[in-house]
């Protein structure tokens, strides 16, 4: 993303006050002992209802899904979830660890079925093509975020599956200083062990989450504020990653 998008910058001098400590009003989770995965939120669209009947039992026994730190996500208003990627196997993972529904980017080329985008449009996805400046991609998403929803994003750019954070995009620094969203650092491990060499697997996923990232700090615009805002969201999920068992 450049630097320089016109009508689409949103600046915020203030970040909001960010309410966090529980759910929602109206969450209902899973037992303990199926992982306490929310099962039922009322600010989801109907096609995330219906996925949020059948996805967190479903992962929570076959996948062991289980997470922790969950709660810092405000539970109203915009905020940004920035996580690794690992697989194309994560945004069902994610989106049914945390109470309020997630919007997220994904690669153009999924959109290029009718079913499936049909689908992942539903459950809150929108195209950028990746390795270019995408001003539509940047427009969109400071919209999910003046319009008080979350945004998910993967900030690596692309999948990796070696065990390592990998360096963030500016561009989400740019997302997270202009829109003045906290940032709520996320980290998963396991995603990658469910397909190996073209066969599905068993495998326990974890996921944890922490407070937002301190950004408040950073001040103005260009690259040196936005890649400034890209490390220390990386550096929050490194260490959020290292503590995964």
């Amino acid at each position: 993303m450049t630097t320089d998008e016109g009508g689409a910058r949103q600046d915020a001098h203030r970040r909001p006050q960010v309410e966090a400590g529980g759910d929602p009003p109206g969450v209902r989770r899973l037992p303990r002992a199926m992982g306490r995965l929310p099962i039922y939120v009322p600010e989801d669209p109907w096609f995330y209802k219906v996925a949020r009947v059948v996805l967190p039992t479903t992962l929570s026994q076959l996948y062991h899904l289980r997470t922790s730190g969950t709660e810092h996500l405000p539970a109203r208003g915009p905020a940004i979830v920035a996580i690794n990627h690992q697989s194309d196997f994560d945004p069902p993972f994610i989106g049914v660890s945390f109470p309020r529904p997630l919007c997220f980017m994904a690669k153009s080329e999924l959109f290029e079925h009718a079913w499936f985008r049909w689908m992942i449009e539903h459950l809150g996805a929108f195209p950028i093509h990746r390795g270019e400046s995408d001003r539509e991609a940047l427009r969109r998403s400071l919209e999910v975020l003046a319009a008080g929803q979350v945004l998910l994003m993967f900030p690596e750019g692309t999948r990796f599956e070696d065990g390592r954070v990998h360096p963030f995009a500016p561009g989400v620094g740019l997302l997270a200083v202009r829109s003045g969203a906290p940032v709520i650092p996320a980290a998963m491990k396991g995603t990658d062990r469910i397909r190996r060499d073209g066969r599905l697997r068993l495998a326990s996923v974890r996921l944890a989450a922490g407070p937002p990232v301190a950004l408040d700090d950073l001040t103005g615009r260009g690259s040196k504020v936005y890649v400034e805002a890209s490390r220390r969201m990386m550096e929050a999920v490194s260490d959020l990653y290292g503590k995964l068992s």
